[in-house]
């Protein structure tokens, strides 16, 4: 067996692509994760269910998920999602024999230590294939000319938001069986392998626009088939349990002049209609005529949807916006915000919430004790009573004695370790110091990183492929 490794260091501007060919009239794209916490399974039961995919996404990046990654990868540990070998280990198999191409964010802070980590899931599988990353590196300006021996991945944990050309690069040098990134906006994850495989170009706008329609509603996975969506109260939303059980995970069907169509597996259950796909449509847009993504900022105003079966809806009407080409790329910096403490507590029974109150009370003095000044910096709510802040209640007596279980959650923000820790010991020491009938109490204490963000104009991109291929 022979180890082939290639590398690639490019700034980000996005280049015309020479002739692009188109390499197929259709492409089938699926989500096979819209989050760090989806279900392996349910990607396997979309590969087995759905014989004709071409790529499956794993969409397990969000800026929280990389704020814990920096944090881990700070501390010794895995700068990728460490879940990434039980995902492999699952999909692999079928993903290889099927030549469906594996595209996934789960790199990272760290992607070409998340490829090591495929390339030793695969050999122990005994599979042979090629991984390639896409990833964003810092690198030094010596004024030699040459690259530097050692690139840095995303100095201090910085990372900007990638646009689908370093993705489409992979594929044309590569033609991986799994492709790595960091960093990347989630619908051009999706958007890549349209450009790609339909030859399409960085200036077919129009195009990029409806791609990027398709990508924003296949990025969150299931809640484009009736996932976050069942609700009694709502006749159009009151799915069945086995109907619920049964949710698949969504899938796209391209075509080269930008024609949509957005499905579920045949037979399986959920729902998608006009319902699902307008929420999704809506979910993280700020302004519905500017949605800004690296590749094309798009206007969703005259987007449609036109259900064709229980399983297929057209999405049509994506344009390219007023200001079609953003100028500047999102960069996320990690920042240290201070440490946080927690506990929670449950009361039932007769005055619960007043013992709750009286709980509350108790850990701000105790806490008052050993550090005057600091209860300022801990909120407290009732879960159950006021948690939602939905409305002022008060001290409102009705509304206490309409709560018969509840349960009180305390968050404090430091700037020092100790402080937080102190919260989670008083919290403790209600089970033999304050009010009857507590119980079931959890605390933590962790240190609290947040992302800024600034806009820039330049990075800098590595592509890199490795295959553990027989010869």
């Amino acid at each position: 067996m022979e180890k082939q490794t290639y590398e690639e260091i490019h700034d980000c501007l996005i280049k015309p692509r020479i002739n692009p060919q188109r390499r197929k009239d259709k492409v089938y794209i699926g989500c096979g994760a819209g989050f760090g916490g989806d279900r392996p399974m349910a990607a396997k039961k979309l590969l087995n269910r759905v014989k004709e995919l071409n790529y499956i996404v794993l969409e397990c990046l969000a800026e929280r998920t990389l704020a814990e990654r920096y944090q881990a990868m700070a501390s010794g540990g895995d700068g990728y999602d460490s879940n990434i070998s039980e995902w492999m280990s699952l999909l692999l198999p079928l993903a290889v024999d099927r030549g469906t191409c594996i595209i996934t964010n789960m790199g990272a802070m760290d992607p070409v230590s998340a490829r090591e980590k495929v390339l030793e899931v695969a050999s122990s599988l005994g599979i042979h294939l090629s991984v390639a990353v896409a990833h964003e590196v810092f690198v030094n300006e010596s004024g030699s000319g040459s690259l530097p021996e050692k690139l840095v991945n995303m100095e201090g944990g910085v990372s900007t938001y990638l646009g689908a050309a370093p993705i489409v690069a992979c594929l044309e040098r590569y033609q991986p069986n799994v492709l790595i990134t960091s960093r990347v906006a989630d619908a051009a994850l999706f958007l890549a392998p349209m450009v790609y495989e339909l030859g399409w170009n960085w200036d077919d706008l129009e195009l990029l626009a409806q791609g990027s329609l398709a990508g924003h509603l296949l990025e969150c996975g299931c809640q484009l088939t009736g996932g976050y969506f069942m609700h009694p109260a709502d006749k159009n939303r009151n799915l069945s349990f086995p109907n619920l059980l049964d949710l698949s995970l969504p899938y796209a069907e391209i075509s080269s002049s930008g024609e949509i169509c957005v499905m579920k597996a045949e037979g399986s259950g959920g729902i998608l209609n006009f319902g699902t796909c307008a929420e999704q449509l809506l979910y993280e847009v700020g302004d519905p005529s500017a949605y800004i993504t690296p590749d094309v900022v798009v206007d969703f105003r005259g987007v449609t949807f036109q259900p064709l079966s229980r399983s297929k809806v057209l999405c049509i009407g994506a344009k390219p916006s007023a200001h079609p080409v953003p100028d500047k790329l999102l960069q996320l910096i990690p920042k240290h915000r201070g440490w946080k403490g927690w506990g929670e507590i449950s009361y039932g029974g007769y005055e619960c919430v007043k013992r709750a109150k009286a709980a509350e009370l108790l850990v701000r003095s105790w806490m008052e004790e050993a550090f005057p000044g600091v209860s300022s910096c801990v909120l407290s709510y009732i879960i159950g009573l006021d948690s939602l802040k939905a409305t002022s209640i008060g001290n409102h007596l009705s509304s206490w004695r309409a709560s018969e279980d509840i349960r009180l959650r305390m968050d404090g923000l430091f700037q020092e370790k100790k402080h937080a820790q102190q919260l989670a010991k008083e919290f403790t020491a209600l089970y033999t110091n304050g009010p009857a009938g507590g119980g079931g109490i959890s605390t933590g204490v962790k240190k609290e990183i947040f992302l800024e963000k600034q806009l820039s104009r330049t990075c800098f991109l590595a592509d890199r492929g490795k295959a553990n291929r027989s010869q």
